[in-house]
């Protein structure tokens, strides 16, 4: 794989360079094994990501998706997968830059 052009906070610069296995080495860094929820929200975002340009909000992620799948998801589903911050770490992973309501 070719070397990933980063960021200072870790996301990608060239959303160009993005595939699961880009997904799979960025989640490495952070300590993380993707799971097919993991998945779920980083198709997700990516999803909002291409239809508004922007890295979705957490209310919003979760509306879209719970309006796309069988069971409820909530904020605590979400930081269960993502305890450092569930919005910042699947953008990063889906290969978005960093959400400008993130710190």
């Amino acid at each position: 794989m070719k070397e990933l052009e980063l960021d200072q906070h870790g996301h990608l610069i060239n959303q160009e360079q993005w595939s699961e296995q880009t997904a799979v080495a960025l989640a490495r860094t952070d300590g993380m094994t993707l799971t097919d929820d993991h998945w779920l929200i980083i198709h997700a975002v990516r999803e909002i990501y291409s239809i508004t340009g922007e890295t979705p909000p957490m209310r919003l992620l979760i509306k879209a998706l719970n309006q796309s799948i069988e069971f409820e998801i909530n904020s605590r589903f979400l930081y269960r997968l993502y305890p450092d911050g569930p919005v910042r770490y699947a953008s990063k992973h889906a290969g978005l830059p960093k959400p400008k309501h993130c710190m």
